[in-house]
């Protein structure tokens, strides 16, 4: 065989340099090549690892020094099919046993040493089964040594195989643990903000609201004492209510009522027969959990713009119902309208705000003057409150 020249080396390289650049390109892309193409994802993945140890191995095998002797043994078309062959047989066999291995889960509850050091013991096993057969096919006696260095080779390239794919999977677990402790931490700084956003909703009261039934008591502690120390017992529960949640975001129906009620009370207190006020719940609704102090702002709303109608007794009603879907809770009144676009207070706005924040996506809110004027929330996402044990 004529001795190669320039020529043939300087395309060797080339051909070699693109097949490492085409196996690294397949490498990188492995979790997403061919997801369109190929639906399979065994066959998928059988694919590129053949393109990748076809690409990998053909660059490496001129530094092997063998290449001259099978080329001119069973010239280029020879080369190609062989490796092609070998290729896919190492696929077949190689691949699948180390992938079998890896996911099997049963071997998957060995420690991590263990399980890694199985990995490289079947990768070189396997690479011995693949390599030192076709070594004895494609050598004469001539070629002895390379049937020899062919052992040493498969032990070689199994064992890095494995030990590669060993401290891959370190490094992976590595990023995961970080990327799984940045995620806690995000959420646990979202539950503060949530925790802060909340406790700030919880904390405010309307001013008014306060100043107002101050006055009325301190008015009725000189004309009627019995009637200011109810009130004082109900303003007091009020803001116990509002102080003491413990952390808890959550009220049961049954809690939310009774305030609302207290709330109602101190109302009644302070404007006598200008407002009657009645409270509906189905019994297996008031156990399910909905924001604290959800009821109050509106009810505080009804109470206001309907004493605003003069001439009228204001009537609210409050009215909670269980679905299949969720919960509906309506609070109606005979005040004024709601106008055409609402351009809600505080009072109205935490109730979105809490909502949102409890909530996301899982309720609606609506504001209807027919068949009567009320406020509808609708909550679809059903939380029971189960009493300690």
């Amino acid at each position: 065989m004529k001795e190669p020249g320039f020529l043939f080396y300087s395309v060797l390289i080339v051909i070699c340099l693109l097949l490492v650049v085409a196996g690294g390109y397949f490498l990188v892309r492995f979790k997403t090549l061919f997801k369109q193409t190929i639906k399979d994802d065994w066959l998928r993945r059988n694919v590129l690892v053949w393109l990748i140890i076809f690409c990998l191995s053909g660059a490496l095998m001129p530094i092997s020094g063998n290449l001259f002797y099978l080329l001119f043994k069973y010239g280029w078309v020879g080369v190609i099919v062989g490796h092609i062959i070998s290729t896919s047989v190492s696929t077949l066999i190689t691949y699948n046993a180390a992938r079998y291995v890896i996911e099997h889960k049963r071997i998957k509850q060995l420690t991590f040493f263990k399980h890694k050091l199985l990995v490289v013991l079947v990768v070189t096993i396997t690479t011995l089964l693949v390599t030192v057969p076709f070594a004895y096919m494609i050598y004469d006696d001539t070629m002895k040594a390379y049937i020899k260095f062919s052992y040493v080779s498969a032990i070689y390239i199994g064992a890095t195989t494995g030990l590669i794919y060993s401290v891959l999977s370190y490094l992976d677990i590595e990023r995961q643990r970080k990327f799984d402790e940045k995620e806690l931490e995000l959420s646990r700084l979202r539950e503060l903000k949530t925790k802060a956003e909340l406790d700030a909703l919880h904390s405010k009261i309307n001013p008014h609201f306060l100043y107002n039934s101050l006055n009325s008591i301190a008015d009725l502690s000189v004309t009627d004492g019995k009637k200011a120390r109810k009130m004082t017992i109900a303003l007091a529960d009020l803001f116990r209510y509002s102080i003491n949640y413990s952390d808890n975001n959550f009220s049961t129906v049954k809690e939310e009522l009774g305030m609302a009620e207290v709330y109602l009370q101190i109302e009644k207190i302070r404007f006598e027969d200008q407002l009657n006020y009645q409270i509906h719940a189905l019994a297996d609704a008031t156990h399910f959990l909905i924001p604290r102090f959800l009821l109050q702002p509106i009810v505080e709303n009804a109470v206001k713009h309907g004493l605003k109608k003069t001439g009228i007794i204001t009537e609210i009603e409050i009215s909670v119902n269980l679905y299949e879907t969720g919960l509906e809770i309506i609070v109606s009144d005979n005040g004024p309208s709601f106008p055409d676009e609402i351009n809600p207070g505080y009072g109205v706005k935490s109730i979105f705000d809490k909502l949102d924040l409890l909530f996301p996506d899982q309720y609606s809110v609506r504001f209807l003057n027919e068949p009567t004027k009320q406020v509808v929330i609708f909550i679809n996402k059903l939380m029971k409150h189960e009493p300690a044990i």
